[in-house]
C-alpha cells in the first residue's frame, strides 16, 4: 500500500472522494496488453519489459497489507480513533485487478481492507466485484467493435463492461467509468454523445486525453477535447453525474478545474 503521485493520485482521490488516497498493485504487468499507452505500459517499456509480463508478489497482498496497516495503526489504540473510514485504497495502477491470475487475491484484499473500514475502489476491463462497498469502475473509451478489436482485444467487450456496471448499479453500488485515454480524431472518429447515452446510470465519469502520443497533442485534438469537455460537463449536470476531467487535459485545453 503506497501513496500514488501525479495523475494517478488525482484519479484515486476523485474516485474515492478523499485526500487520504492510497493504492495497491496486485501484480506488476498486465496481460490485457491494450495497444494504447497506459500507466503500466509506459513504466514497463521504460524498463525494457513487455507489458504482458505479469509478475506476482511473493506473498499474498492481503497479508502484506494487513501487516502494513497494523504497523501504521497499532492495535493498542482503538481502530475507531484512527478515522480509517477517511482512508481509501485504489486497485490498481500497474495491472488489472480482475485478471484471472489475480482475481481471487484481489477479492481477499478487498475483504481485508473493508474489515478496517477503509474505502476501496477498483478499475478493470474484465470484471467487477460482488462486494457491495467497492466502488467499481470500468475503462470505457469507445463501444465500437472496431476500436475494441484493434486496441483492447484481450479484454471483455465494452458492451459487456457496461452490462456488468448496470447489474452492479441495480444492486445499489457506486459505479464509475474511466474515459481515459479518450481517442482524438487522429486516432479514432466517434460520437461522444452516443457513448455518453449508454452511461447515464453511472455515478462518476473520469475523463482524460490520449496520452504519450503526439497525435493527442495537435491543435485539432486540442479543439476537439475542449468541445468534449463542454459536452461532458453539460451531460453531468443534466443527469446528476459527477464529472472529473483530469488536470493535464484541462491544462492542455486551457481550462481551469471546476467542481464538476
Amino acid at each position: 500500500m503506497y501513496r500514488p503521485k501525479g495523475l494517478a493520485l488525482e484519479t484515486a482521490q476523485a474516485v474515492l472522494e478523499t485526500k487520504e488516497a492510497y493504492a495497491v498493485n496486485m501484480a506488476d504487468g498486465c496481460s490485457n496488453n491494450c495497444l494504447y499507452p497506459c500507466f503500466n505500459q509506459v513504466r514497463f517499456f521504460s524498463r525494457g519489459h513487455k507489458p504482458s509480463e505479469v509478475r506476482l508478489p511473493k506473498e499474498l497482498p492481503s497479508r502484506l497489507v494487513a501487516r502494513q496497516i497494523e504497523k501504521m495503526f497499532p492495535a493498542t489504540i482503538p481502530v475507531s480513533l484512527y478515522n480509517l473510514d477517511q482512508i481509501g485504497v485504489f486497485l490498481s495502477f500497474l495491472t488489472d485487478p480482475y485478471l484471472p491470475i489475480v482475481a481471487a487475491q484481489t477479492r481477499a484484499l478487498i475483504e481485508t481492507l473493508l474489515s478496517y473500514q477503509i474505502r476501496v475502489a477498483a478499475l478493470s476491463k474484465m470484471d467487477v466485484s460482488n462486494i457491495a462497498q467497492v466502488r467499481d469502475g470500468m475503462t470505457i473509451v469507445s463501444v465500437d467493435f472496431d476500436f475494441w478489436h484493434m486496441y483492447e482485444p484481450n479484454t471483455i467487450s465494452p458492451i459487456a463492461r457496461i452490462e456488468k456496471l448496470i447489474v452492479a448499479k441495480n444492486h445499489g453500488k457506486f459505479v464509475w467509468v474511466s474515459m481515459e485515454p479518450y481517442p482524438p480524431l487522429e486516432i479514432y472518429t466517434q460520437e461522444l454523445e452516443a457513448l455518453l447515452y449508454r452511461l447515464k446510470f453511472v455515478d462518476l465519469i473520469v475523463f482524460g486525453k490520449w496520452n504519450y502520443d503526439p497525435r493527442g497533442r495537435t491543435e485539432q485534438a486540442r479543439a476537439k477535447y475542449a468541445e468534449d469537455v463542454k459536452t461532458l460537463r453539460e451531460f453531468g449536470l443534466k443527469h446528476g453525474i459527477r464529472i472529473h476531467v483530469k488536470s493535464a487535459t484541462l491544462k492542455f485545453i486551457g481550462k481551469k478545474p471546476t467542481g464538476r
